[in-house]
């Protein structure tokens, strides 16, 4: 992310580079998250929320870690509940 914040980019530039790196993550994240949270006929809806809950508060951690902000840190957490609310959904529909 480091070439990100280049100082000879314009804005746009930045803007739209970040914009695809979270096209990226996104689908990452998602690809990952339906591997470790097991859909196979033995997956344990119980054990992926664990894993969604366990993310959540990894997530508020590394934010404190970071010194962000009150609100940067609220908004990653809504992002995290949206990304696992809708992987949950999909995943197992009806049981989470």
């Amino acid at each position: 992310m480091a070439d990100a914040y280049r100082s000879d980019g314009h804005a746009a530039d930045v803007l739209s580079e970040l914009e695809a790196r979270m096209v990226a993550l996104e689908i990452i994240s998602m690809t990952a998250l339906a591997m470790a949270l097991d859909t196979s006929e033995n997956g344990d809806p119980r054990q992926a929320r664990g894993i969604a809950q366990l993310i959540s508060e990894t997530v508020g951690q590394r934010c404190q870690e970071l010194g962000l902000a009150e609100d940067a840190r609220l908004s990653a957490l809504r992002y995290t509940e949206q990304l696992l609310g809708t992987a949950l959904a999909s995943l197992y529909p009806g049981q989470h």
